[in-house]
């Protein structure tokens, strides 16, 4: 669970209710980074500010919570322009960078930053030292709706039990060979560079991956001997590779188009998910001709 972050509360139009930090048993004072909702507009943001002050103010010392909007780096995006910022939170609290705000040079007048702790970040910063990184989330609907969600770093995950020996069988698939090519490449580099644990990786591409028509699978004892494997099927037109025995007619089956019983593979309580390359989408793009102008 190291790779993943937690909310801690969502808290939806709450008219003189607690503080979402109060909610989420959070001190404002933990929170160094707040995303705000940032609608460009000078009333809306001196009000969201305002509020944020009434949470906020003499909490931390002055200049030490960073305050940012993703807006200021891919525009409004309507109805998911809340969804955008919890992601770029959720991406902050996990790699412990403070991201910066693009074009930013002083606020507005109508905007006091020195009331509170805030600064607006304009470079890169490391996440500030704590016991946990615990940041905000704001967003305004256009209906009056107001949300704001607090973010916290995971605890650390419990040591899990040893897994059994192996070999483990890596199963991965996508809709088309181009795809499933730039897949198999894709978990190569990262086997290389992240180093997890076989059965992890295993366990998550069975149970946390949907199963597409063009597939491959390597059976393997360790990491070195899955790279080698992925290496084949790289070089290779082959579909199954490496180690031999029972668990290799499983992969046979699988790339032939067979169901598997994976829990059997990873039974309930022995399995332990881990973070993965995603799926890597094919793009294409659509061009719109230009209506041409004069007769025709």
């Amino acid at each position: 669970m190291a790779h993943r972050s937690r909310l801690s509360t969502i808290l939806i139009d709450v008219p003189g209710g607690e503080a979402p930090a109060a909610t989420a048993e959070v001190a404002p004072g933990e929170v160094r980074f707040v995303e705000g909702h940032g609608s460009g507009t000078p009333l809306g943001d001196a009000i969201e500010v305002a509020a944020l002050h009434e949470v906020y103010a003499g909490a931390a010392p002055a200049e030490s919570t960073a305050l940012g909007s993703v807006k200021t780096n891919i525009g409004h995006l309507d109805a998911a322009a809340g969804i955008a910022g919890l992601i770029k939170t959720v991406l902050a609290v996990r790699h412990g960078v403070i991201p910066p705000n693009l074009h930013f040079t002083r606020p507005h007048p109508e905007i006091d930053l020195t009331a509170g702790p805030f600064y607006v970040p304009t470079k890169a910063r490391d996440w500030p030292d704590g016991a946990r990184r615990v940041a905000g989330v704001s967003a305004f609907g256009l209906g009056g709706t107001n949300a704001h969600v607090v973010v916290e770093q995971p605890p650390p995950a419990e040591p899990a039990d040893p897994p059994g020996e192996g070999p483990w069988l890596l199963p991965v698939s996508a809709r088309t060979p181009a795809a499933l090519r730039a897949a198999l490449t894709r978990q190569r580099t990262h086997l290389a560079g992240a180093a997890p644990a076989l059965s992890d990786v295993a366990a998550t591409l069975a149970l946390g991956r949907r199963a597409f028509a063009h597939r491959a699978a390597v059976v393997a004892a360790d990491l070195p001997a899955a790279l080698s494997a992925l290496d084949v099927l790289l070089d290779t037109d082959a579909r199954i590779a490496g180690d031999g025995g029972p668990l290799r007619e499983t992969a046979a089956d699988w790339v032939a188009g067979r169901d598997v019983d994976w829990h059997e593979l990873h039974p309930d309580g022995t399995v332990r998910r881990t973070g993965l390359p995603t799926y890597p989408f094919q793009r294409r793009r659509h061009w719109i001709d230009p209506v041409q102008k004069g007769p025709r």
